[in-house]
């Protein structure tokens, strides 16, 4: 079988014709016959994901009944980052008797042991210097692209939503509009961004650029959120920069995009390459200081001013809240609703941020816990109490119950939260080691802390740290919920018997 790859980083459309036909001759001298080949045209040979041809190849490898996988050289094989993932590759191969043999490397004629041994250290070599070129090609391209950016060109990448990529010739004069994917038509000229102002929505006669507009003047001036700027575009039939329905997501990230006030913005994102070939690359948001910002590059959609303007409002509303004014706000719209959501909160003038009630609370459901203290309280008690007529000790610790010390409990009260046209229960799994046992308690409501059932989850089971329990969740209630207490007083029970017979 034959090996061939594209290389990513050079544009050698005849690249793979080169390699078959090298490897075909090299075939031919040795008196082998090549059953099959595999292929990978324009993937980078960095890691084995997205190269159907190299899976496809292992997987044919696998069936034993060939030989060889012929391989014009070590970099068409891979520029694995780690040498040994190379060499994995091979070893993979040669477990079903298949040797992989690289044609730069000469014939099939056995040497001597020392020069196999050469061999080895060359390939050994080879292998570490093709990750080395993949490493060193990319800090040369990204040197390339932050030079480009902080001479307030674009670096790469489409165009964002009302914006067109424009061409311009070493002397900075136009060249014209590009298409989508379109290249520059000669290596040294330049890209910038130009307003869309061309291309107009079917209801609206309104441009790209328009609407880039019309989200700062609904924001700033008309103090319309996100969700509701989403809704009227939504409403309008206004396709979104992606198609279909805007969500607010779009919105929120267009209002803190400084391109549109026409500055170059490079670097926000990074991909690591991950040591396992198969994972995916991962991407990671780089801190402000590591952008490469260059103002007035472009003519702008919006004006400096209103930017600021809404760039002034977003930060007021993440700015830091204490506790007890977060609680304040969602007690506000949760008393007014009589239901709380994420999306709600965010259609609400003055109140926090999802990532702020996560940060403080866990989840929106135990923030709305955090409003009732003293029925927590009470229920926590009336539970200690008909533990404690059982057990023959119980002590207290921090926030759990230690019983006849053999294990422990932490009892964990949930208000009932709407959702729909029912109610749902969530209960926080403490995964301390030392805390035994979470005992979730549902109530009926805030008022009187009625006790509708248990649900003892043991920590060594539970999977998930959030457990939601629905009343229309018969399964999940028959698996984890009882109407008393009676399978924590038999372990209690059990417990006793056990510190009965050892003292006596």
């Amino acid at each position: 079988m034959a090996y061939y790859r594209h290389s990513a980083e050079g544009r050698q459309e005849n690249s793979i014709e080169i390699q078959r036909e090298q490897v075909r001759v090299f075939a031919e001298k040795n008196s082998i016959e090549i059953i099959e080949e595999f292929e990978d045209a324009g993937k980078s040979g960095l890691n084995a994901e997205g190269r159907k041809g190299f899976l496809a190849l292992l997987e044919r490898v696998k069936q034993g009944d060939v030989g060889y996988v012929i391989c014009y050289d070590i970099t068409r094989w891979g520029r694995f980052q780690n040498i040994n993932h190379s060499a994995a590759y091979e070893a993979k191969c040669d477990e079903y008797g298949v040797k992989v043999i690289y044609v730069v490397h000469g014939d099939l004629k056995e040497g001597s042991e020392d020069r196999d041994s050469f061999h080895d250290l060359q390939k050994a070599f080879e292998q570490k210097m093709a990750g080395k070129f993949s490493r060193d090609l990319s800090q040369k391209v990204f040197a390339g692209a932050v030079k480009v950016s902080q001479q307030g060109n674009r670096a790469g990448g489409p165009a964002p939503y009302g914006t067109l990529r424009f061409e311009v010739n070493e002397q900075r004069e136009p060249v014209g509009v590009m298409k989508p994917k379109q290249h520059k038509s000669y290596p040294n000229n330049r890209v910038r961004l130009i307003p869309d102002d061309s291309s107009k929505t079917v209801l609206d006669e309104k441009s790209k650029a328009d609407i880039i507009r019309d989200i700062f003047d609904f924001f700033v001036t008309h103090d319309y959120s996100e969700s509701r700027i989403a809704t009227i575009f939504n409403e309008r039939n206004i396709p979104a920069p992606k198609g279909g329905k805007w969500p607010e997501s779009t919105i929120r990230r267009i209002l803190q995009d400084e391109q549109y006030i026409g500055s170059v913005v490079y670097n926000k994102t990074s991909q690591k390459k991950t040591e396992h070939e198969f994972k995916s690359k991962k991407t990671t948001k780089n801190p402000r200081e590591k952008w490469i910002i260059k103002p007035g590059s472009y003519p702008q959609i919006v004006t400096s001013e209103i930017f600021e303007a809404a760039q002034a409002k977003i930060n007021v509303r993440q700015s830091r809240m204490s506790r007890e004014e977060m609680l304040e706000r969602i007690q506000f719209a949760f008393t007014k609703y009589n239901m709380l959501s994420h999306s709600l909160l965010r259609s609400l003038p003055n109140m926090p941020t999802r990532s702020q009630v996560i940060k403080e609370f866990g989840s929106l459901p135990e923030a709305i816990q955090s409003l009732y203290p003293d029925v927590f309280k009470k229920t926590r008690k009336d539970v200690k109490k008909k533990i404690e007529a059982e057990a023959n000790e119980v002590f207290e610790y921090e926030d759990f119950l230690v019983i006849n010390q053999t294990f422990s409990i932490k009892i964990e009260p949930a208000l009932p939260f709407p959702r729909g046209y029912g109610h749902q229960w969530y209960f926080r799994i403490d995964k301390r080691p030392n805390v035994d046992i979470t005992l979730g308690v549902p109530l009926r409501d805030s008022k009187n802390s009625q006790i509708l059932g248990y649900f003892p989850f043991l920590r060594a089971l539970a999977e998930e740290p959030l457990v939601c329990i629905a009343d229309s969740s018969k399964f999940k209630i028959e698996l984890h919920g009882y109407s008393d207490l009676r399978l924590i007083i038999d372990l209690i029970h059990w417990t006793n018997s056990v510190i009965e017979e050892t003292t006596s």
